[in-house]
């Protein structure tokens, strides 16, 4: 679980103690390389907006839809993202 103040707050505690089959570990404050959403966010910038230009913002979006259909954010994940 994140950081987040809200993950540390008393109502949160008071759940965590009556329900002690959920165990919450925290990583370190600032810790991308374990926080995939980091990872793929990463991953975008470095393959999309990183030293590019594009002519207008539908290319931009067009690339990075692109990006999103086809990667695999998690070593032996599916490919792409699920439909929301």
């Amino acid at each position: 679980m994140d950081n987040y103040i809200i993950h540390k707050s008393r109502e949160t505690q008071r759940w965590l103690k009556q329900n002690p089959k959920f165990r919450v570990i925290y990583p370190p404050v600032y810790s991308p390389w374990v926080n995939h959403a980091e990872r793929l966010w990463q991953a975008l910038h470095d393959t999309i907006t990183r030293n590019h230009q594009y002519r207008s913002m539908w290319q931009l979006l067009k690339k990075v839809r692109h990006f999103m259909e086809t990667v695999t954010p998690f070593p032996g994940g599916k490919h792409g993202l699920a439909k929301v």
